[in-house]
């Protein structure tokens, strides 16, 4: 037995020593076999003597059953935003405030930057366009990982966090490493695992993801944590929280020490001692940052002297002593080959730009937006143009500009088809509007739209029946209208039939549409794609009427008393549902056994800070997504609106905020900013 444990404890320690070459240094020494050949003769002496199987061991990173869900957890100290910037003289201003703030007399040099040492060392490191997470280690073994939800509370992931090879689950043995240590750092996915995961949704019949970070953070939200330990997440720390004790007077030093103890740090991080040496790193690193892999959308800049940091301090919103310097979208020249017109779920139609391929952010781009008529007469943009395209947030690509001294003798004028171009009825160009739209209820495009957004995830989310899943069920000649939707399950061996689609793919999707069917009133009037009706208007209308029923009785001026709803909304809804194509639909889900009643939920407490405010959100938020919020500031008691008016009680405001701000101060409307939102919705929990 003696033997045996000895054994056990040495491939433990090799284990964990090949993991500290390959995710923190950089230089493996072993291959990726025969690292798998130690892990499998370690799994194979535990599972023969169990007893010596602990926590920390390499084999037990991922658990055996799905989580229940996820807990909330404090954050011992708080995981505040950074502020950021896009421009080279903002990055000036922001160091010297911190001049100011530390007391130091500034050397102005060329250029508005500062060429020579002020007394205030700086640390840069790569922005990771990732999801930021906290790690908690007592006595070097991992105890806790968290998300940064709100920033003073998030989601308990440590079984996710345990899946991923490059987080430790003990930390190297280390003279005067702390008791307690709280690292923070991020999450993230590399692009060559983020193409392979895609062409797997795909294959499968899944939506893909929209880029890297939203494919890490879904699978951080996985409850099953072998779904993570298949998606082969990395971790680089970037920051502390608690320590104690704390021995350290520079964030220099602690990543020094992270990395010593086996936690990865960026190894193009760098520590300079003048604001001129930062800018040159900037400009350096843009240069070379599409070759690393993943994806990096700027440079954070930090004060290294902790008790500088302490003394600068922080807004309600972010410390003082860091700035994120954030490059600009990358632009890409290419030549317009034609333009093709996509009909949407409600008839509108959207040009887009077919382009010579050409590599941009990362991916190689055939197709951008032109986003409709007037856009393209703004642009002056023709068939045959030369074309500057970039990704919007390094995701959407659009076309920005045509190249005028490039523009050759003979192109075209954009067009806007007189007809449909998938069922021939003609175009209307309505007076309030700035798009195209076919009329038509039966065009077969928008029937196929309509069915993709029926089944998107915040309407009946049916997972498996994703955009090429659709057009694939329909040119089998499968899928022609809501009810054939629920006829799938019947229809098993002809699923079969279809390439890729084996008998678990089959059995995933039939079992996603039975579930489906549960959703509710809310959900299935978000999902039938009528005008005017999104998620917050079908919640309002099942909510109120309680059943497809009673919404059918009533009459369109009934509708339009709804609190919030209105007489465009009413009359699209009332529209729809006395339309023989509404009623068919409606007859087909009855008759498929969809739930269309919706339980009254029960009042906001009376307590809340938000009962009975109409509240209108401008702005990008860093703690939550637009739905998210809303549903929460909702449930609250809130009323939450797309415009400001008198009637407006509070605008909640984000980063780059639109009009809606500057109408609020117009009117005197209060304002908050994500800070006090936080602070109030703390209370309230």
């Amino acid at each position: 037995m003696e033997s045996v444990a000895k054994r056990i404890e040495r491939l433990r320690n090799e284990i964990h020593r090949h993991n500290w070459l390959y995710y923190v240094e950089n230089r493996p020494e072993i291959s990726d076999q025969a690292f798998d050949r130690l892990l499998k003769e370690l799994e194979r002496l535990e599972a023969q003597h169990p007893e010596l199987i602990t926590p920390d061991s390499p084999t037990q990173r991922v658990g055996g059953q799905p989580l229940a869900g996820f807990r909330a957890v404090e954050h011992t100290w708080p995981m505040l935003s950074i502020d950021n910037t896009y421009d080279r003289n903002e990055l000036a201003a922001w160091y010297q405030r911190v001049l100011r703030g530390l007391k130091i007399q500034p050397s102005a040099g060329e250029g508005g930057l500062f060429d020579r040492g002020d007394g205030v060392d700086l640390v840069l490191e790569p922005k990771i366009d990732g999801v930021a997470v906290s790690l908690r280690y007592e006595d070097g073994q991992l105890v806790l990982a968290a998300t940064r939800g709100d920033g003073r509370r998030g989601d308990d992931i440590t079984t996710n966090a345990r899946t991923i090879r490059a987080i430790p689950l003990r930390l190297m043995p280390d003279d005067g490493m702390p008791r307690l240590v709280e690292v923070r750092g991020e999450v993230y996915m590399t692009q060559e695992e983020f193409q392979r995961l895609n062409h797997q949704r795909i294959d499968q019949g899944l939506e893909p993801f929209a880029n890297p970070r939203n494919a890490t953070a879904g699978t951080l939200k996985q409850l099953d944590p072998r779904v993570v330990a298949s998606r082969h997440l990395r971790f680089y720390a970037h920051g502390r929280g608690h320590l104690d004790p704390d021995p350290y007077r520079r964030h220099s030093e602690f990543l020094a020490a992270a990395k010593r103890w086996g936690l990865p740090v960026n190894p193009h991080t760098r520590q300079v001692s003048s604001l001129d040496e930062a800018w040159k790193y900037i400009e350096e690193f843009e240069r070379y940052r599409a070759e690393l892999g993943y994806l990096v959308d700027g440079v954070v800049v930090k004060v290294d002297r902790y008790d500088q940091q302490e003394q600068l301090g922080a807004t309600s919103k972010a410390p003082r002593w860091c700035i994120a310097y954030k490059y600009a979208a990358e632009q890409a020249t290419t030549r317009l080959r034609d333009v093709t017109w996509q009909v949407g779920k409600g008839g509108t139609l959207t040009p887009v730009a077919e382009l010579e391929p050409v590599f941009v952010a990362g991916t190689t781009v055939k197709r951008a937006s032109l986003h409709n008529v007037d856009e393209i007469r703004r642009k002056g943009v023709r068939i045959g143009d030369v074309v500057v395209i970039e990704k919007a947030g390094e995701i959407i690509p659009q076309v920005v500009r045509y190249v005028e001294d490039q523009r050759p003798r003979h192109t075209k004028a954009i067009e806007p088809p007189a007809r449909c171009p998938s069922c021939g009825t003609p175009t209307v160009h309505l007076e309030d509007e700035v798009a195209l739209r076919c009329v038509n209820p039966d065009c077969p495009a928008q029937l196929r739209e309509r069915l993709i957004w029926f089944a998107g995830r915040d309407q009946m989310d049916i997972e498996g029946l994703g955009d090429k899943m659709v057009h694939q069920l329909a040119d089998a000649g499968l899928l022609h209208s809501f009810g054939d939707i629920y006829a799938l399950p019947q229809k098993r061996d002809r699923l079969l039939e279809l390439e890729r689609m084996g008998a678990k793919k089959a059995d995933n999707l039939i079992r996603a549409i039975e579930e489906s069917k549960s959703r509710g009133l809310a959900r299935v009037l978000a999902g039938l794609g009528i005008r005017h009706v999104g998620t917050r208007t079908a919640a309002i209308l099942a909510q109120h009427f309680g059943s497809i029923d009673a919404l059918v009785e009533a009459g369109q001026e009934q509708i339009a008393q709804v609190d919030e709803i209105g007489p465009v909304t009413a009359e699209s809804v009332y529209k729809f549902l006395h339309h023989e194509s509404g009623r068919q639909v409606i007859r087909e889900l009855r008759e498929a056994g969809v739930k269309l009643t919706e339980p009254r939920q029960a009042k906001a407490p009376v307590k809340s800070p938000f009962a009975g405010k109409t509240i209108v959100l401008t702005g990008s938020l860093e703690s939550f997504d637009r739905k998210t919020l809303t549903d929460r500031l909702e449930s609250l008691g809130a009323k939450v609106t797309g415009s400001v008016s008198k009637n407006t009680d509070l605008v909640i405001v984000g980063e780059s905020p639109g009009s809606k701000l500057d109408k609020a101060h117009e009117l005197g409307i209060e304002t908050w900013d994500e800070a006090q939102l936080l602070e109030a919705l703390k209370k309230t929990s």
